[in-house]
């Protein structure tokens, strides 16, 4: 086996991705790039490793992309092979799912069960992301202190507590129920129902934590 360690191979490059800032797809140049490859009698692979700037903010992220001689599939509907590469990005994003503006505001224990939920939704893990729905929502009782000994008292002592609507305590039990299928089943949820989940989610997080003390700033006397 032959190993080859190359530097800046891909550097200059130019790259349509889309921007965790912008929110939306956006031109990308490689600033600088390792790349490992390694040569074998029959098999030869190439990992690069990338430090990508967006060109319309200037953000950055990391870009990891693995080919391979056996990276290839069969297409059943065109009968044809077609190669493929595997590419990740860091931090994970979607065109459709960011966190909330000032998420960071959120208690430590809310806000890093919100943000695990939110690297799962964009890694495409819908039975973790289901079981985060859940994991987001005990956060949120332990955060306000609802009494019960498990998710469904809780909810409900959050509406005793004023802390959450009736028709919040309706959803959110659905949201518990999604999120028991997935810890108990195993059962990945739809893209609609963790979609539907997470806003609903964002709605709570929203009128809990960030409105009231962002309303406390802006609105200070």
């Amino acid at each position: 086996m032959v190993r080859t360690i190359k530097k800046d191979k891909t550097a200059g490059e130019k790259l349509k991705l889309i921007c965790a800032e912008c929110r939306i797809p956006q031109n990308h140049v490689v600033l600088t790039s390792m790349e490992d490859c390694i040569d074998e009698s029959n098999f030869e692979s190439q990992k690069s490793y990338q430090i990508v700037q967006c060109l319309n903010c200037e953000a950055l992220c990391f870009r990891s992309e693995y080919d391979d001689s056996e990276s290839h599939a069969y297409d059943m509907e065109t009968g044809e092979d077609f190669h493929w590469t595997a590419v990740d990005i860091f931090p994970h994003r979607t065109a459709g799912r960011f966190k909330i503006k000032d998420s960071f505001l959120l208690p430590p224990i809310v806000r890093k069960a919100y943000d695990e939920l939110v690297d799962a939704m964009n890694a495409g893990q819908t039975i973790l992301a289901g079981l985060g729905i859940r994991v987001v929502l005990e956060s949120i009782c332990v955060d306000l202190k609802a009494e019960g000994d498990n998710l469904f008292k809780k909810i409900n002592d959050l509406l005793v507590k004023g802390a959450i609507t009736k028709s919040d305590v309706s959803i959110l039990h659905k949201l518990r129920s999604l999120g028991n299928t997935a810890a108990h089943e195993a059962k990945p949820s739809s893209p609609e129902q963790l979609d539907l989940a997470m806003n609903v989610l964002e709605h709570l997080l929203l009128g809990t934590y960030l409105h009231p003390r962002l309303a406390d700033t802006v609105f200070k006397t």
